[in-house]
């Protein structure tokens, strides 16, 4: 029988898992590759057993650094593209959780993979796919250590992140002033972009809608820039987490220099909106504490300060809390062709910089007197600041200021 016809179900679990730990062995952050007897193997100062009920890691973690975790999902239909390989699925699911120890300043420790494929997927396929996994971690420096394999109708990636980092050093969302900068990592859009060309592509490939009107809108596009265009695809399929950016700002961060920071994943604006309402939270724990200013573990331990979700951080009965942000249209780097990019493709380019996301670029804030420091290390944009106004809003190049909505990617909407 062919390997490329051998379907998962005709080997089964077992075998999938002895798979995924040979073909860990590729990944160079090894030191050595997993023993045939025990499947123990050392990757830097840390002891993993993969094959085994549960894997274990030496960590030297003392009272002056915090674990850090993260755990994402990711489910085939919402979040993946009809064009994205099973390589990029894999690859995928280690960037959202990376990203999320980057945007904290965390060192990784290990990686977690639970996955449910259909029992008619493909051997060679499944391969792909876990191939992607290792070159991520790979990639991001943190080892597979284990996980778990089931069947479902569609392929699910959940994966968890397990990182740690300094007290005294870690990148939380609160801690701004009015008067710091608001920077961006990179640039915004372009994943969004890739989406719209690739959703109009897919349209025209299945005969969906007017196939004329499409063929001339995709045709025009890469009239305009064709290699941007190919760009935007390339990000909307092939992400990357920005952990070296976040270690530089974790190594800026200090008490008297403090920078809030969180990735780019549901859109800025909604961003813009969860940065607000976990700040509120914060100065609300210190209000409440007669003004204190405590410290991140007296504010976690805080009852009142579980579950930073809510996009509603402007409510007038809690006058104690006066911050905003204002971002200015023409600082936000953006080519004139992606404008007439999006303009031909009848979408609103501001929207794709703001509403989209999966660009998994950091948001942050640092004090103007950090700016010119931190430039040494790190190249950003800034494109605002942090006001006393309770609103979120942008100055449009013509000079008008406009509120912007939080309106972003939520699941279960």
């Amino acid at each position: 029988m062919k390997s490329t016809l051998i379907k998962v179900s005709d080997v089964g679990e077992k075998q999938l898992i002895e798979r995924i730990i040979e073909k860990s062995k590729s990944c160079s952050i090894f030191n050595t590759s997993v023993n045939d007897y025990d499947n123990n193997f050392n990757v830097n100062s840390f002891k993993i057993s993969i094959g085994d009920d549960s894997a274990l890691t030496e960590i030297n973690l003392d009272e002056n650094s915090y674990l850090v975790t993260s755990s994402d999902m990711l489910i085939q239909s919402s979040h993946f593209p009809q064009d994205m390989t099973y390589f990029q699925m894999g690859y995928k699911v280690v960037v959202v959780n990376v990203s999320d120890l980057a945007s904290m300043g965390a060192e990784n420790i290990g990686f977690l993979l639970n996955i449910a494929i259909p029992k008619d997927m493909l051997l060679d396929d499944f391969d792909d796919l876990i191939c992607g996994v290792i070159r991520a971690c790979d990639n991001y420096d943190i080892p597979l250590i284990g996980g778990d394999t089931n069947q479902a109708n569609e392929i699910i990636l959940s994966g968890t992140a397990v990182g740690q980092v300094d007290k005294d050093k870690v990148l939380m969302k609160y801690g701004f002033k009015p008067g710091d900068l608001v920077c961006i990592s990179g640039e915004l859009g372009l994943a969004a972009l890739g989406f719209e060309l690739l959703k109009l592509k897919n349209q025209l490939n299945n005969n969906l809608f007017e196939m004329v009107d499409i063929e001339e809108k995709i045709k025009t596009a890469y009239e305009i820039d064709s290699s941007l265009c190919d760009l935007a695809i390339f990000k909307a399929l092939k992400v990357e987490a920005r952990y070296k950016e976040g270690h530089i700002l974790r190594d800026y961060n200090t008490e008297n220099n403090r920078i809030s920071t969180t990735d780019i994943t549901d859109g800025l604006a909604s961003e813009f909106y969860e940065i607000l309402n976990s700040d509120k939270k914060y100065c609300k724990f210190n209000n409440k504490n007669n003004n204190q200013n405590l410290g991140i573990d007296d504010f976690n331990n805080d009852s009142d300060n579980r579950g930073l979700g809510s996009d509603n951080f402007i409510d007038n009965s809690n006058s104690f809390y006066s911050k905003g942000i204002r971002i200015y249209e023409d600082k936000l780097p953006v080519e004139d062709e992606f404008k007439q990019i999006a303009n031909v493709l009848d979408l609103n380019y501001l929207d794709l910089l703001l509403h989209i996301g999966e660009d998994f670029e950091l948001l942050f804030t640092i004090n103007t007197e950090l700016k010119e420091k931190l430039l040494n290390d790190l190249s950003f944009y800034i494109i605002g600041e942090i006001t006393d106004k309770n609103t979120v809003e942008i100055v449009l190049s013509n000079g008008d200021i406009e509120k912007i909505s939080s309106r972003g990617y939520q699941h279960l909407k």
